[in-house]
């Protein structure tokens, strides 16, 4: 199935991601503070970065509103799929918001949940009004759990039980837990809740409550749980031997500050903050946050069995810096050894992954390592690191000024030294970080100092904001931008954690499947900076994130994953979309190369080295790039690629980082041996040779490979190959008689249906694109695609499994798009060919979803590569030295001089483009060079007296220059095919053939070059096979069964261009000689070399000149004036009188274009029939009929006088070629200026 017929699962990014300089990172700019203010506290702009390739962003969707600032009326937030609905903490009301989110772009409060009144399990007592929500759960059944604070704080508190699918309020009862539970949670599998009871001291410090974890067996039902169900347990084994302590506590676990009340110093100090419960719902670990350390619980005794310190991270190490000053007004991230962070989470929670070390799967916990002093009473645990003596040897001595680390707050109780007189050390609060940890307390993972860098490209003005108040570095002295909670979700297969900073706001997204190397993803602030909150709260968007929770695409009602953040200071919920961001594959396109190694300003050609220098820098900016062609990568080439058999440019094309490539007619030219074994080998790959239309002979065995698929960033992207199949008739059929070609649309579209079969053994592709070496004529998308050709029907029947076609052999430059049946409407699959010679790039660009792999959106462009004057993009070093050595090695054999020529010879030109429909002065020289080779006296053979020659293996014109010198290079790029020359017999029929065969119904007309003396008169509009009127050799008509020696090269020989008929020739002989090696031959024997004339090819009805010898019958003595008319002013012509010739001399045209002359007819001139021959440079001679008699008369061709005094040579030459008179009258067309 076409990836258009497949619904993309993923939503486009609603959020634009910029680009900007901060390391590996891509970021968005500031939000501007005159951004206008957002409906429902979404802001129009918000803050955005990006990773490098994030397989993700966020977009906020929706947003529900308090409307009450910095009162936490909005906290802890979790996600009940069933009723599709949020429960959200609203301390300031003291209770649970429930919020139905349906439409997550208009979440509505549905109703409170208060604990107020609730009956306490003993049954004897009511929660009393005061009491304040502090966290939240809720099972997949709808068994809720609200963890509810007593009006006095240091006394127990509660776990509330609601149903959650309820449409009203519905409060099942509640059990009694510790002190101040501050968070719950609810295992995986639904048995247990565990509350973390903080047991905080009261604000006098006069009551301080040990700290506690309850555990409470939960019901299968939607009902309370007994008060039975509940244990707590407590920290009593960790204090010391004389309280009773039975373990060893970790010495590294901070247990400091006064102890207001007797007893149980370990229990009071330690306060458990939050919970996270292990995917096996065996084990829960919880966070001691002043402490710096995890409690590890186990669910099923329950009991604490290890408090585990988390160590500190080193602020002197790189990629640890901190900016500790909010006094020295810049960003100043900086390394300061002496300087440690004290992890101390808030949030907290666990996850499987694969262990690296075991390949198994193991726990893991994610910290966002917020930091939290003690402050109660009149003690104050932190204060400023310029208030604190430093050692003289500390590493920090004289940096705890303004603008070094004097600001930060640090605390008192650690970093003495051995004498207690000063700070070796200093220990600041959290580490601006999020950690990665296994079950044994390593660390795998730590952030580092990427939470300030990525925020401070991405907002520098508002670096490290306050969230109630927007200011630069309000917080770099304290915290940094405080990561306070996290949520972990999964995503296609992949692990990632969301990261909620409390001061600076935004969310923070990471990779963290590998959880030894997590990944930065995304991040998103979705905060107006300009607003002030306390004016228009509103417009302020989302201030100070606390609770965060992931919501899956299965339990998503979008479908699609989300994010949910409770934001305390602005007391909003938003709900944040997670838009998998397509993956974007480019393919680069070439066609028609033909090793155009070096640069050609004047054609624009770009050259290898600027054509690999723009494909280097287009990949660098987009790794996922595949580079292709769509053939004739050699043959046809340059002297510097064909005089080396076009090793050069397959060397260059690989240094290029060409992936693949169709085969084009010309890889054959050398025949079918050559490009399966030197071709292929040289390219070292069969991928660079695709044809799923070649076969083995009388076979569907391919013959080469069909596809080739590569993935790129999991994406399958396939290649099919097809050659246009003229091929056969375009090269040696010798070369090529152990294959043939088949139809090209139903090769292309059977590999497509095999690659999208769901069959991985016989090739799976998740994008396609059509190679073929078939294309459409000139740059009319509409008549390309409406064209009545095998190239039309492919491009409208291709199979819609086939995303794009990039197409080559017409040299054709144009980037079209068509609707394809079964696609979604206003998508439309590309169609392009990027010219020839390496001028362009064809540029593809797809968006694929990751997860369906559909082609979402796909764009095409040509991409321009030189200018005419310079290439438009830098050379790259390594094809260009390439090149450079490959001229070198050629330019040693091509710069021998072989001859001479005494003007420009050229091929046909239509305006500026070259005609192979039209006779050319150079085909012609060809035609005569190898007529010459192969009737010399040194020519071993039976003399040839006719050659021809095919007009596209004439591939470069002769340029006169400074003095007409010609080297072997100039001549060899004329023929750059190494053919050889082959002699057959042809009969006067067979020739008539051949000519007729220039005109086919399945391409235009071909011109063949002919040889001296070989003419013949034909009609251009005639109907196929009855374009020839007449032919003649050396004036003498060819009669049908007249037998001929003809000349033509080894392509034609076998038929090649469909001239099939020089392939039934007899007496066929290869003379061995190569058509370079004859050309060098004639120059060598020729030191001047002419161009050829025209003319010998003659148009019906037409001449260059017209001859007026009055009543053209003369008697001997008789003076004949001769006018020739029509010429060019100062055109010389000679004027010859057979059969004995008698030269009457050469004369000029006057500025009206007439040469008059007169002659006497000599006296001893036979009686009987004549020719007056007029001949000009470079043209067929003209012939007129004559008759001189004894006395005058004018009888002499019976009914011709009748043609009057001034006589139509062409009207004559027809009239006698007709009539078998055995004169040949070459017609010619008029030229232009004469050299």
């Amino acid at each position: 199935m076409s990836a258009f017929r497949r619904p993309a699962r993923r939503r486009l990014p609603v959020a634009i991601l910029a680009a900007a300089a901060c390391a590996a990172l891509a970021v968005a700019p500031l939000v501007s503070s005159a951004a206008p203010t957002a409906s429902a506290a979404i802001v129009v702009a918000p803050v955005t970065a990006s990773g490098t390739d994030p397989y993700f962003n966020l977009a906020p969707l929706g947003t529900y509103e308090t409307g009450t600032f910095d009162a936490s009326a909005a906290e802890i937030v979790t996600y009940h799929a069933a009723s599709k609905r949020l429960f959200v903490v609203n301390a300031a009301q003291g209770a649970v918001d429930v919020l139905d989110i349906a439409d997550p772009t208009t979440p509505v409060k549905e109703f409170s949940l208060s604990a107020a009144g609730t009956t306490i399990d003993d049954g004897s007592s009511l929660i009393p009004t005061g009491s304040t929500a502090n966290s939240v759960a809720v099972r997949a059944d709808g068994l809720g759990a609200m963890a509810i604070e007593s009006p006095t704080k240091t006394d127990a508190g509660w776990l509330v039980f609601f149903d959650a699918n309820a449409t009203t309020a519905t409060i099942l009862g509640a059990v009694t837990v510790g002190a101040l539970p501050d968070m719950v949670s609810i295992s995986a599998d639904g048995k247990y809740a565990v509350s973390a009871n903080e047991g905080e001291p009261n604000d006098l410090f006069t009551v301080d409550p040990e700290g506690s974890v309850s555990v409470i067996t939960l019901p299968s039902t939607l009902t309370l749980p007994a008060a039975s169900a509940v244990a707590t347990t407590d920290f009593h084994a960790y204090e010391s031997e004389a309280n009773g302590g039975t373990k060893t506590l970790d010495p590294d676990v901070r247990i400091f500050g006064p102890t207001p009340e007797a007893g149980f110093p370990v229990s009071r100090n330690l306060e458990p903050e939050y919970v996270a419960i292990d995917p096996n719902s065996l084990t829960a670990y919880v966070a001691l946050q002043e402490a710096n350390a995890v409690a590890v619980v186990d669910l099923v005794t329950p009991e604490v069995t290890e408090v585990r310190s988390l160590g500190f991270q080193d602020h002197g190490l790189p990629g640890n810096g901190i900016d500790a000053s909010d006094k020295d007004s810049a960003v100043n991230i900086q390394t300061y050894p002496g300087l440690h962070g004290m992890y101390m989470p808030d949030g907290m929670n666990a996850y499987t992954a694969k262990d690296s070390s075991t390949g198994t799967d193991a726990t893991y916990l994610v910290t966002a390592n917020e930091g939290d002093a003690r402050e109660w009473g009149s003690y104050v645990e932190g204060a400023r690191a310029e208030d604190l003596t430093i050692c003289a040897t500390s590493d920090l001595f004289g940096k705890n000024n303004d603008a070094g680390m004097g600001r930060l707050n640090v605390t008192k109780e650690n970093g003495y030294n051995t004498a207690g007189t000063c700070y070796e050390e200093l220990y600041s609060f959290g580490s601006r970080s999020f950690s990665i940890w296994d079950t044994n307390g390593a660390q795998t993972f730590d952030s580092g100092e990427d939470f300030e860098r990525i925020t401070a490209a991405a907002n520098p003005a508002y670096f490290n904001s306050n969230h109630s108040k927007s200011n630069f570095e309000g917080r770099s002295d304290d915290k940094g931008p405080e990561p306070e909670n996290l949520a972990i979700g999964n995503i296609d297969g992949r692990t990632y954690a969301f990261i909620g900073l409390e001061r600076v706001g935004g969310i923070m997204a990471y990779d963290i499947t590998d959880p030894t190397d997590a990944k930065f993803v995304t991040y998103l602030n979705n905060r107006n900076f300009g607003v002030d909150a306390t004016v228009d709260l509103s417009a302020a968007g989302d201030l100070g994130p606390e609770g965060v929770t992931f919501i899956s695409a299965k339990e998503s009602p979008t479908g699609e994953p989300m994010l949910a953040v409770g934001n305390e200071v602005s007391g909003t919920t938003t709900i944040f979309s997670i838009n998998v961001i397509p993956t974007e594959i480019q393919v680069l396109g070439i066609n028609d190369f033909h090793g155009r190694l070096e640069a050609n300003a004047r054609n624009q050609e770009a050259g290898a080295a600027v054509l690999a220098g723009a494909v280097a820098q287009l990949k660098a900016k987009n790794p996922n790039t595949l580079f292709v062609s769509a053939g004739d990568n050699i043959g046809a080439s340059t002297f510097t690629s064909f005089s080396q058999q076009d090793e050069p440019t397959i060397t260059a094309l690989l240094a290029a980082g060409l992936d693949a490539s169709v085969v084009g007619n010309h890889e054959f030219d050398a025949g079918w041996d050559d490009l399966s074994n030197r071709v292929r080998s040289s390219f070292g790959d069969p991928r660079y040779a695709l044809g799923a239309n070649v076969y083995l002979k009388g076979t569907t065995t391919p013959a080469l490979d069909e596809y080739w698929v590569k993935e790129v960033d999991g994406v399958r992207v396939g290649f099919i190959g097809t050659v246009t199949a003229a091929t056969a008739s375009l090269v040696s059929p010798a070369g090529i008689a152990d294959i043939e070609f088949g139809d090209q649309l139903e090769a292309a579209n059977r590999v497509a249906a095999q690659l999208q079969d769901g069959n991985t053994t016989n090739g799976e592709a998740d994008v396609i694109v059509l190679l073929t070496h078939e294309g459409g004529v000139g740059t009319d998308c509409a008549a390309i695609g409406d064209a009545d050709t095998l190239y039309g029907d492919l491009i409208r029947d291709a199979s819609a499994n086939i995303d794009a076609i990039l197409s080559g052999h017409t040299h054709a430059t144009y980037n079209c798009s068509y609707p394809v049946t079964g696609w979604t409407d206003g998508l439309k699959r590309p169609v392009m060919q990027s010219g020839q010679y390496g001028m362009n790039l064809d540029q593809l660009k797809f968006s694929v979803d990751p997860v369906t792999k559909s082609v979402v959106s796909m764009t095409s462009a040509l991409v321009d590569l030189h200018n005419g004057t310079t290439g438009l993009y830098p050379a790259n070093a390594t094809v260009a030295q390439i090149v450079t050595d490959s001229a070198a090695r050629a330019d040693i054999v091509g710069s021998v001089e072989v001859g001479a020529i005494s003007a420009d010879i050229k091929r046909a030109y239509n305006g500026v483009a070259e005609d192979r429909g039209s006779e050319s002065s150079l085909g012609n020289l060809v035609a005569d060079i190898q007529l010459w080779a192969t009737s010399n006296s040194a020519f071993g053979g039976e003399p040839a007296e006719i050659a021809f020659m095919n007009p596209g293996g004439v591939r470069t014109d002769l340029s006169y220059g400074e003095n007409g010198k010609v080297t072997y290079k100039e001549v060899a790029t004329v023929q750059p095919f190494a053919n050889t020359l082959v002699t057959m017999d042809l009969t006067g029929t067979q020739l008539r053939t051949v000519l007729e065969q220039q005109w086919q119904s399945s391409r235009a007309k071909l011109h063949l070059g002919v040889s001296e003396g070989f003419s013949y008169l034909y009609e251009p509009d005639a109907a196929l096979g009855e374009h020839i009127v007449g032919m003649s050799l050396n004036g003498v008509a060819i009669a049908p069964t007249d037998v001929f020696r003809v000349a033509v090269n080894s392509f034609l020989a076998s038929g090649g261009d469909k001239f099939t008929t020089f392939a039934a020739g007899t007496s066929v002989a290869d003379t061995g000689q190569a058509d370079l090696a004859a050309t060098v031959a004639y120059f060598e024997k020729h030191p001047l070399v002419d161009p050829a004339s025209l003319g010998r090819a003659v148009l019906a009805g037409t001449d260059w000149a017209s001859i007026d010898v009055g009543d053209a019958v003369f008697t001997p003595g008789e003076r004949v004036t001769v006018t020739v008319s029509g010429l060019n002013p100062g055109q010389k012509v000679t004027g010859t009188l057979y059969s004995v010739p008698v030269n009457l001399g050469t004369f000029a045209a006057n500025a009206a274009g007439v040469a008059m002359f007169s002659a006497v007819i000599p006296a001893g001139t036979p009686v009987g029939a004549h020719t007056l021959v007029i001949s000009s440079v470079a043209l067929e001679p003209i012939s007129l009929a004559v008759t001189v008699v004894a006395a005058a008369s004018t009888s002499g061709l019976g009914a011709i006088p009748a043609l009057g005094a001034s006589l139509a040579p062409a009207g004559l030459a027809a009239l006698l070629l007709l009539l078998g008179a055995g004169l040949i009258l070459a017609r010619r067309k008029r030229q232009g200026p004469q050299a």
